[in-house]
């Protein structure tokens, strides 16, 4: 099946957990938060969250700096 995740298709297995699918991007849990459908999802329920075919994700990474 296929999700969308910051307006790019990715294939994944029907069953996948949020919490699997960002684990199998290679990207670390802290400093990010994930939104289905514009909704953020609390990182407690990565692992119970299954995705559907089509689901809509955004990855929104925190970035340390700023400007001087």
């Amino acid at each position: 099946m296929t999700v969308i995740l910051n307006d790019k298709p990715h294939e994944v297995a029907e069953g996948t957990s949020l919490a699997a699918f960002i684990e199998n991007l290679g990207l670390k849990q802290r400093g990010i938060a994930v939104a289905i459908n514009y909704e953020v999802v609390p990182k407690d329920r990565w692992a119970e969250t299954i995705l559907s075919d089509r689901t809509e994700l955004m990855l929104i990474q925190a970035v340390s700096g700023g400007s001087r």
